[in-house]
């Protein structure tokens, strides 16, 4: 019997929880971005991304990571760096930081990529702790099958498959 007819997950397709169907990457990616979002708007208050982002920014990726599914953790593990190196300058963009008209002045590129710099610490710690998160899940928590012998070896007698 399937595993898809005895109603068990299988194992590429859960979550850290083994009877919770995993996320899909591109569900990975929209729910760190919109808990990292939330952290904007809450700072937005503010004027500047402070704590909330911060915290949020770290909990979105530590919550994509256990939330996908097994065949998207390549996925989750990356996305820290990717999703901060467009959020940040894309917030300050739409906020309007560096005052001048050319998007591409020398003020105003600096005014951009000054917050995206002061923030590589916690994208580095990010991306740390979640490739952690993404490997004890692959190789301890959920270790592959075994895998069955190639096709030569298992018409061999029993002594010549050692």
């Amino acid at each position: 019997m399937s595993s898809r007819r005895s109603g068990r997950i299988p194992a590429d397709e859960r979550s850290v929880l083994s009877s919770v169907r995993g996320l899909p990457a591109w569900t990975a990616v929209l729910l760190t971005v919109a808990i990292s979002l939330t952290g904007v708007a809450i700072d937005s208050l503010s004027g500047e991304l402070g704590a909330a982002f911060t915290v949020l920014f770290f909990l979105g990726c530590v919550l994509a990571v256990l939330a996908v599914s097994r065949r998207s953790l390549f996925v989750a593990g990356v996305q820290p760096p990717i999703v901060m190196a467009v959020l940040v300058p894309l917030v300050y963009v739409v906020a309007g930081v560096g005052g001048g008209e050319d998007l591409f002045s020398r003020t105003q590129i600096i005014s951009i990529a000054l917050p995206l710099a002061t923030r590589f610490p916690l994208m580095i710690a990010t991306t740390v702790v979640v490739i952690a998160l993404a490997l004890i899940r692959a190789y301890v928590l959920e270790p592959r099958a075994s895998r069955p012998a190639p096709r030569s070896q298992r018409n061999a007698p029993a002594h010549a498959r050692r």
